[in-house]
């Protein structure tokens, strides 16, 4: 006798799942949930440290692009001083040699407490524990000769700068990490700076080229 197709199966006929198989897929479900966590904190975590890195490389690339438009303004643009290394005084006492150049206008960086003048005298230094510092005066201040300089700080994460000369002789290039110094106490200006950045475990470095002076700047 045959079976009509609406006839319900018998009860022994029908599939369900027993709580062995219940518990073996919640076991298996589990451990899916568990390797996913494991996989979206791990690639948090590697996302982060990514971040950090290239969050500190735009830093280090934004600052270095202002100081290469810095020099480039007293190189090439009029009403530029030129570019030569000088000691510059301190404001916790004595020199040190810095690059230093003028421009007409200044920088934006920079905040007079009285009205701006012009003619700024700037340079580029670093001081330990601080970082990368701007130093300005006006030329046509009273004390610019017996005061130190205003300063303000470009970056914390500057630890020092290097000094690029290339020797034509030689055909080789020099790096130090102070300006090197001639036998009458004159300073020659570098082809390159170096610009050391640190933070925490990340370290970089940015090489950026330091522009000659064109007959629209006049020299220091």
């Amino acid at each position: 006798m045959r079976r009509s197709a609406h006839e319900p199966l018998p009860r022994r006929a029908r599939r369900a799942f027993t709580l062995l198989e219940v518990l073996l897929a919640l076991a298996l479900l589990g451990t899916l949930l568990v390797a996913l966590n494991m996989f979206v904190f791990s690639m948090a975590e590697i996302w982060g440290r990514g971040r950090d890195e290239r969050l500190f490389a735009q830093h280090a690339r934004a600052v270095t692009v202002h100081i290469e438009d810095l020099l480039r303004s007293a190189a090439l643009g009029p009403g530029g001083g030129g570019l030569q290394i000088k000691d510059v005084r301190q404001e916790r006492g004595g020199e040190a040699p810095e690059l230093a150049f003028t421009l007409a206008e200044g920088s934006r960086l920079i905040s007079w407490p009285d009205s701006a003048l012009p003619d700024v005298e700037m340079s580029l230094g670093v001081s330990e524990g601080e970082g990368l510092r701007l130093h300005w005066r006006s030329l046509l201040e009273i004390n610019r000769e017996t005061d130190a300089p205003r300063s303000v700080l470009i970056t914390p994460f500057v630890t020092s700068i290097a000094w690029d000369y290339y020797d034509p002789g030689f055909r080789r290039w020099e790096t130090l990490d102070q300006p090197k110094r001639e036998l009458d106490g004159t300073y020659p200006t570098p082809r390159r700076l170096r610009l050391r950045f640190s933070h925490g475990n990340l370290q970089l470095e940015r090489v950026l080229r330091v522009p000659a002076a064109t007959e629209g700047a006049t020299r220091l």
